[in-house]
């Protein structure tokens, strides 16, 4: 945004050669004109506001009908699960980068945030691939697919995807 840094770094301290630095701040939305601030509070607001409420309606929905127990939906559960948490991980302190107060963030916080981020990101493209793996069965093979995708089934390939995100993870 105008050719000045996304990020600054404060509370630099030097003492016999070693630099630590203990919070950014973050400056990617202060040269935004007051009048589209608000707007993109509000638009980030209501994006986040209408995620969460419509994964948790999806959430209720497949858990109160018991005809949406079947793997499929239960996948789905998990990922709306997953969805809304991935979520609430990143907007709020996005929101907070609008506040002049809001755009610091410590180092411990910002290796926090990125853990979460990272994790719940591998942990989804895992559980998109069993998705994907669940909906090949489904249709090449519909006469074994009951036998094939159990509940316990689905409990096992949900929980790999978690550990999968976390081995995953340590990897790196």
């Amino acid at each position: 945004m105008g050719g000045r840094k996304q990020m600054r770094f404060t509370n630099i301290t030097n003492s016999s050669n070693q630099t630590s630095v203990m919070e950014f701040t973050l400056v990617g939305f202060s040269d935004v004109v007051p009048q589209m601030q608000l707007f993109l509070i509000l638009f980030f607001a209501l994006a986040y506001l209408f995620t969460v409420v419509g994964n948790a309606l999806i959430i209720t929905v497949t858990m109160v009908d018991r005809r949406l127990k079947t793997p499929m939906y239960f996948l789905l559960r998990n990922l709306s699960f997953l969805e809304c948490i991935l979520i609430t991980v990143t907007v709020p302190k996005l929101l907070a980068t609008f506040h002049p107060h809001g755009r610091r963030i410590s180092l411990t916080a910002c290796a926090a945030q990125m853990f979460f981020i990272s994790l719940l990101g591998v942990t989804e493209c895992f559980l998109l691939g069993v998705m994907a793996c669940d909906r090949y069965i489904a249709i090449c093979n519909p006469l074994r697919y009951g036998s094939l995708m159990t509940q316990r089934t689905c409990m096992v390939l949900v929980t790999s995807t978690w550990s999968g995100g976390i081995v995953a993870l340590e990897q790196v």
